[in-house]
């Protein structure tokens, strides 16, 4: 990822946002849209519209007619293969074939499906088939161990929690550390504490208590500053802690903050705002080892994928209900 300061990361976010709006504002909610803005400033993407919708419109005359990306999900996956590969159209038939191999592993044909085989695109060909089996495995493992809170959305973690080297095994019983060791000192249980255990288990290099201790920081501190620390925040308490100046970069991270919610485009949406604050910030952080950067990197991603999942399912609720409500009339 080339370095960019905040500022830069900031201006390119909200001019990407302004023509994704321009162009689809009747066909795609906006927090869609502002999670696809980041996918082009975090990865460091130059953003090209008229290339970006032939990609969406590649998609969609490309899938069956009762396709999740015939829907707004075709605009998320064509920021996908824009952002992570070098031919989009191209690599979208790779795609498809990951998807039928997750689908073939038992993974069901929904959305979040569609974004795991997203992660996946990286993957080396040859090494594909193991990947989505270890995949997988994951999955399984986590709902061994929490299999009330986890169901499909969890998809596209698994998918990124496999592309670490250590074995299937040992990622599941490393997630399940991180999760105890919050636990312990009273993070809330429940699906937010379990992806931010995910988030943790990306970073082996310290053990799970120093990194509980790490994120009890962080939550004083923006607790301290006056700033809610939701329980949908935990994910994003997670990538904080790899902060070294903590104090002081949380001042920073709450500037920023502060400057997307005084925005016209954006003081709607407070919530994501914050979430779109700790990741311009993190994507800033270039004073870190190969190996911070690199579990930092995956970090953000995961963030972004389940993200997407998060919006994907609420989208998706307000469609059967909406559906329901018109049967009903």
């Amino acid at each position: 990822m080339q370095e960019r300061s905040i500022k830069e990361n900031i201006g390119a976010y909200k001019d990407i946002y302004s023509q994704l709006y321009s162009a689809l504002k009747w066909k795609a909610d906006k927090r869609t849209l502002m999670m696809i803005a980041a996918m082009y400033v975090t990865n460091a993407k130059e953003f090209h519209l008229k290339k970006y919708l032939e990609i969406a419109d590649y998609i969609k005359g490309n899938v069956g007619a009762f396709s999740y990306l015939k829907s707004t999900q075709r605009f998320s996956i064509a920021a996908t293969l824009d952002t992570t590969t070098d031919d989009p159209k191209t690599s979208f038939h790779h795609f498809i074939a990951i998807y039928e191999k997750l689908i073939d592993n038992g993974f069901s044909r929904n959305a979040y499906s569609y974004i795991a085989a997203g992660t996946l695109l990286k993957v080396e060909p040859m090494r594909i088939d193991e990947i989505v089996q270890k995949t997988d495995d994951i999955y399984k493992g986590m709902k061994e161990h929490h299999f009330f809170l986890t169901d499909s959305g969890d998809y596209p973690l698994a998918s990124i929690l496999a592309l670490c080297e250590k074995d299937s095994e040992e990622i599941v019983s490393r997630v399940e550390e991180y999760y105890q060791a919050l636990k312990k000192i009273d993070f809330s249980s429940g699906n937010d504490l379990q992806f931010l255990s995910h988030i943790l288990a990306l970073d082996s290099e310290q053990s799970p208590n120093v990194k509980a201790q790490q994120c009890m920081e962080i939550k004083e501190l923006l607790h301290n500053a006056n700033h809610k620390t939701k329980r949908v925040y935990y994910p994003y308490i997670g990538m904080l802690s790899f902060l070294e100046n903590k104090e002081s970069e949380i001042n920073n991270l709450l500037m920023i903050n502060e400057d997307l919610n005084r925005d016209k485009l954006f003081k709607w949406n407070k919530e994501i705002n914050f979430m779109m604050s700790v990741l311009f910030l993190m994507s800033s952080m270039t004073a870190m080892g190969d190996a911070a950067r690199t579990g930092l990197n995956i970090s953000i991603e995961a963030l972004i994928q389940a993200q997407q999942a998060a919006m994907t399912a609420s989208m998706t609720a307000a469609t059967v209900a909406a559906s329901s409500s018109n049967g009903n009339t």
